[in-house]
């Protein structure tokens, strides 16, 4: 089993004293043998190991007792432990559970500058995971089971022990005299995976023996089929890709079986479960929606949101559909405002004449200020904001100039806006005013400076 291990691990990433790896550890059967066989590995070959534990808190002092028993594993073994216990607001389902624990690994990840999760997931998880998708009504990626690695919000997961049983990890804990925890929630037949573990499997068992073997054969075949389509739907890809962003109108194009495919891998890559409902509600929106010129968005997850309009169809995590920023800075003179995020913006006297003017996208313009009074206030947009935009003798609201614009939905509270009380003078990297129009040569350029 160490051999194994060893191999896989080596497939991905290298065993070094720079390697650190994270290793999910409930304390449970599975993760116990995992983290047993990977601290012997690191003390071999020297790379870091952190076992992340995530209380769950589901049941009350049994969920304490797991988090002590699993520190009391990691100090006996000299193992570096970081846990967290699970916000309370948490949805007491299998899916928001899992959620929320991949959420932690990923924060354990990135604070340890790790090269790789390492979950348990066994021969016989993936077993069950291949029957539960096909009760789900999944499709062929579906059928794919569990992957020994992936990738996931650019976090790398390996999976050393699929190819092993529960049986074997039983069988090494005991030889080994590990004393894992025994989660009373694994037995409880409510959720969907015990019902299969308990109830399904052994039902299936006296049909046919190896069914289990007969699962894991289905998902390889699986994975082999998947192969020969992805080979021919790659110049269609191309097609309809822009970096991760689908192209609407070209992918709405395709035939439906082959837009079907692409939902598929989109909720897989995302870690969501892929049921026949879920594509089926993603494609319906995508077709629904694939007028919309600021885009409509549709709720994947509690962090991740589906983005479409008449231009681009892409998921957006948390991080990019951010609450709006309530800074406000007050601009009083010329000179440079610090903002936030190491943001700054500069007003600076500019009186000489200028051989071109910046495209509206730019971060900077040149800017007559001649006929416009300080303070003057950088914020993002607020309720009442208005615009009178170059060229036009009118004023409108800030949120039809952003539809004109074809700015998305979740964009506009995070673009910066210079303002003069509630009349907006420039909408940064967007446009400006007619109010701060040059007719001869401007008096100022105002800038917007990042920090890189």
């Amino acid at each position: 089993m160490l051999t194994t291990v060893k191999n896989v691990l080596e497939k991905y990433i290298p065993l070094s004293p720079e390697t650190t790896v994270v290793v999910g550890f409930s304390g449970g059967w599975d993760s116990m043998c995992l983290l047993h066989i990977v601290k012997k590995l690191s003390d071999e070959y020297g790379f870091n190991v952190v076992a992340a534990h995530l209380n769950h808190a589901w049941r009350g002092e049994e969920s304490d007792d797991e988090e002590a028993n699993a520190q009391r594993f990691c100090a006996e073994f000299d193992i570096k432990f970081r846990a967290e216990r699970l916000d309370e607001n948490v949805k007491q389902t299998e899916a928001a559970a899992r959620e929320a624990r991949y959420e932690f690994f990923k924060r354990t990840v990135d604070y340890n500058k790790a090269a790789a999760l390492l979950t348990a997931h066994t021969r016989t998880d993936n077993a069950e995971t291949v029957l539960y998708r096909i009760a789900k009504g999944t499709g062929l990626n579906g059928l794919e089971g569990i992957r020994e690695f992936r990738i996931q919000d650019d976090m790398n997961i390996i999976r050393p022990l699929l190819s092993f049983s529960r049986k074997d990890i039983e069988t090494y804990c005991m030889d080994n005299e590990l004393f894992p925890n025994n989660d009373s929630s694994n037995q409880d037949t409510r959720y969907a995976r015990n019902n299969i573990r308990y109830n399904i499997m052994p039902l299936l068992r006296d049909i046919n023996p190896n069914v289990e073997t007969s699962l894991i054969n289905l998902a390889e075949i699986a994975i082999g089929n998947n192969k020969i389509i992805d080979e021919l739907v790659v110049n269609i890809e191309r097609q309809i890709s822009v970096g991760r962003k689908w192209l609407t109108q070209n992918f709405m194009r395709l035939n439906s079986a082959i837009r079907r495919h692409f939902v598929y891998s989109l909720l897989l890559k995302n870690n969501i479960e892929p049921s026949f409902s879920k594509v089926q509600e993603v494609m319906n929106f995508i077709a629904d929606n694939m007028i919309s010129k600021s885009g409509k968005t549709l709720s994947l997850t509690s962090n991740l949101t589906l983005f479409t309009s008449n231009k681009y169809t892409y998921i957006l995590s948390e991080d990019d559909n951010a609450e709006k920023s309530m800074t406000e800075v007050t601009i009083d003179k010329e000179g440079d405002f610090p903002f936030e995020n190491g943001v700054s913006l500069t007003i600076q006297k500019y009186d000489q004449p200028v051989d071109y003017f910046p495209r509206k996208s730019a971060k900077f313009i040149f800017a007559d200020l001649s006929n416009i009074s300080f303070p003057l206030v950088l914020r993002t947009r607020r309720n009442g904001d208005i615009i009178q935009p170059l060229g036009m003798t009118g004023k409108m609201k800030l949120k039809k100039y952003f539809i004109n614009k074809n700015i998305p939905g979740h964009q506009r509270d995070k673009i910066l806006l210079l303002c003069q009380g509630s009349e907006v003078l420039w909408v940064s990297g967007v446009g400006m005013s007619e109010k701060l129009r040059v007719l001869d040569n401007p008096t100022h350029k105002i800038e917007l400076n990042t920090e890189i």
